[in-house]
């Protein structure tokens, strides 16, 4: 690794993969944040004087960075770190504060009289303090419950999240005899590459209550998400625009290509409307494919590894194409959208050998949200590489809290289709219930965003899959109209679509609430 250090403003720069980031600064001050970047960045100053070379340094060690202050006059130097998501972090020093914000994956603090202040999503980390004395002064966030130890071997405080709930970081802290330590509440970011499944619920109601950024109104936009009043998706109109994704197949199945505006006639409520858009193969598409890497696929992990490096291949110069994971029962962006191809494959070949719990639906929230809802105007995909088998469905580990019913209901509205790619859980005919049931909720799950499932029993059933992925996404069109009745009330609208050319078939959403 090549490493630069600029003096008097004092920024370094580092490209890295996950590894321990140590700062080392036994009088001054430490704060480090985690960012969405890719870099470490440093920067020094001093409240006795201007910074000169020498008084920090930033070199890898033994496949670790090190970052150090040493000034030769022994004046104080404060370092203002920021490391990228993942990696892990060890920060010493004697008389000096420190201060973390953000979602470690890991940290340590090592301090004799230093005060303490971490800024953490306490529902996703848990913490362990132990020092010579208690400090002069704690503060711990409103809310959470933390257990406080006093021995004559010294004082501890380590926090009291339930042994089975979802958590990510760990931070530990030794110390002498702190002045001060304060435990600051945050929301786990939304720039974090990881989310807890818990988060799924409260960011499904958001999404179904609040419209999706859209960005500036244009003539013609798209619906967005409203609040749930009903059992039947949600929509609400702030531009008087309804954006259908319709998949469009010849009465042999195959993608029928090259339809215009004139081809397709909308059905609102029995009511002809006027199409004011049909688009397909001009218009990219934003591609997520979800892995489901829980201990339940394990056996499947290479096919699951072949099978996302096939659908990149297959993605068409125009596309983005997403990476995400379900792992270590937690949700996990490895890319987000991007056209770059050598670098997602690169990203496939370097999954480790992960597993974990299988709450499914919750993790089918979070992908969606993580980019595509964010697109409602874009074509938008999401392929699901799974078994099916959510905790919900099995009886036991980390089970989803949202309900299948509830995220089927959601995917009517869903400005995505989804295509899981059932990879069957057993070999044995008849398989369990269990399995029958994984599968047929994975066929509702498509049908009701107007997709489609693709079982594959083997690597060779995937050779076909693809094939077929790829000529689904060549029968895509995006179509929009602008509504007759434009009495928003709330009420729902059925709406069919449909293409004027002999055996032709459509499938899309079967309707919307009108707000």
């Amino acid at each position: 690794m090549h490493w630069r250090l600029f003096l008097y403003v004092c920024l370094a720069g580092l490209p890295l993969p996950a590894s321990i980031i140590q700062v080392v600064n036994a009088h001054g001050n430490v704060a480090v944040r985690v960012t969405a970047g890719d870099r470490v960045q440093v920067r020094s100053s001093s409240p006795a004087r201007a910074i000169v070379r020498g008084d920090a340094s930033l070199r890898e060690e033994g496949g670790q960075v090190l970052i150090t202050a040493q000034p030769s006059d022994g004046a104080r130097i404060d370092l203002d770190v920021q490391v990228p998501y993942g990696n892990g972090v060890k920060v010493e020093t004697k008389a000096g504060s420190v201060d973390l914000s953000g979602l470690f994956a890991l940290a340590l603090i090592i301090t004799d009289t230093g005060a303490v202040r971490v800024e953490a999503p306490w529902a996703a980390t848990r913490i362990k303090l132990e020092s010579d004395r208690a400090p002069e002064t704690l503060i711990v966030p409103e809310g959470y419950k933390f257990s406080r130890f006093s021995s004559a071997s010294g004082w501890a405080l380590a926090d009291k999240l339930d042994a089975m709930r979802v958590a990510y970081g760990v931070i530990t802290v030794k110390a002498g005899s702190p002045q001060r330590v304060e435990l600051v509440d945050i929301p786990v970011p939304r720039d974090s590459p990881v989310k807890m499944p818990w988060q799924a619920p409260a960011l499904l109601d958001q999404m179904l209550s609040q419209p999706a950024a859209v960005g500036k109104p244009k003539v013609a936009d798209t619906v967005s998400a409203g609040p749930e009043k009903t059992n039947e998706s949600v929509f609400r109109l702030d531009v008087r625009m309804v954006n259908l994704t319709a998949t469009v197949n010849d009465a042999n199945g195959h993608p029928l290509m090259g339809l215009g505006s004139a081809d397709f006639s909308v059905i609102e409520d029995g009511v002809p409307q006027k199409v004011r858009h049909a688009g397909s193969e001009e218009v990219p598409f934003n591609l997520v494919l979800l892995l489901d890497l829980s201990g339940s696929t394990q056996r499947e992990r290479q096919a699951m590894k072949e099978a996302a490096r096939q659908f990149v291949r297959i993605a068409r110069a125009q596309d983005r194409v997403a990476l995400y994971a379900l792992a270590n029962d937690q949700f996990h962006v490895i890319s987000r959208l991007t056209s770059d191809r050598q670098r997602l494959i690169a990203m496939i070949d370097a999954i480790p050998q992960v597993s974990g719990a299988s709450p499914l639906y919750d993790i089918v929230v979070l992908s969606y949200a993580e980019e595509l809802y964010e697109r409602p105007s874009e074509r938008n995909a999401m392929i699901v590489i799974t078994d099916g088998v959510d905790n919900q469905v099995y009886g036991v580990g980390t089970p989803s809290l949202v309900s299948f019913k509830k995220l089927r209901r959601a995917a009517e509205g869903f400005h995505a289709l989804l295509y899981p790619v059932f990879l069957s859980p057993f070999d044995l005919l008849p398989p369990p219930r269990w399995a029958r049931k994984a599968r047929d909720q994975m066929e509702q799950l498509a049908s009701a965003s107007g997709g489609r499932m693709f079982p594959a029993r083997s690597l060779r059933d995937l050779d076909r899959v693809y094939e077929l992925v790829a000529e689904e996404l060549r029968s895509v069109y995006s179509v929009s109209y602008s509504p007759n009745n434009q009495d928003f009330n709330g009420a729902w609208r059925n709406v069919q679509v449909r293409v004027n050319s002999p055996g032709a078939k459509v499938r899309t959403r079967t309707g919307y609430l009108a707000r």
